[in-house]
């Protein structure tokens, strides 16, 4: 079976019910608590729970415990502990898992890869950043949304740059 992708908010959120049997209504609160929600208004946060409740139940990723009625209790698999430990694998293969040519156009190119890198993660804290002053003050986001796109533009940028040298990298190890 194909695995699915879910959002990184949707993760984060069910991430803090493992272990426990929740309702929808628990996920709920939990998710309202979160501050990467992309909902604030209670019936459409209810419908983007239930939703990926149904999402996480088709995929395994979450089973049925028992039902009273109409409430019914969720407990999280084994298979999304697993899920979530891939999503907090570095996005990046490990300095490790690269092969490193011992000339020394190997070697500049790793020091360059570990330069853009740095400046990636720059910029996308830069980003969450912005984001997150939004959320905190929406009411100067247009004074914040230029320097915002200016931001999610130079992450884009540079991590075309961090794949193009990743790739010359194994080029150059084999």
């Amino acid at each position: 079976m194909k695995q699915r992708k879910f959002k990184k908010e949707v993760i984060d959120t069910f991430r803090l019910l493992t272990g426990k049997t929740f309702t929808i209504g628990d996920a709920l609160n939990v998710y309202l608590s979160t501050p990467t929600k992309i909902h604030s208004e209670s019936k459409s946060a209810r419908q983007f729970v239930h939703r990926n409740i149904l999402r996480f139940v088709s995929s395994a990723d979450i089973v049925q415990v028992k039902s009273e009625g109409r409430a019914y209790t969720y407990k999280i698999t084994e298979q999304f502990s697993a899920r979530i430990a891939g999503t907090n694998a570095p996005e990046f293969p490990k300095k490790e898992d690269l092969p490193i040519p011992n000339n020394a156009l190997g070697k500049n190119l790793t020091e360059r890869l570990h330069q853009q890198k740095l400046m990636l993660l720059t910029a996308m804290g830069e980003a969450e950043e912005y984001d997150a002053i939004y959320k905190e003050l929406p009411e100067i986001g247009a004074q914040i949304q230029d320097l915002y796109n200016e931001s999610r533009d130079r992450c884009s940028k540079l991590l075309g740059k961090v794949k193009a040298i990743e790739n010359l990298i194994a080029l150059s190890g084999n």
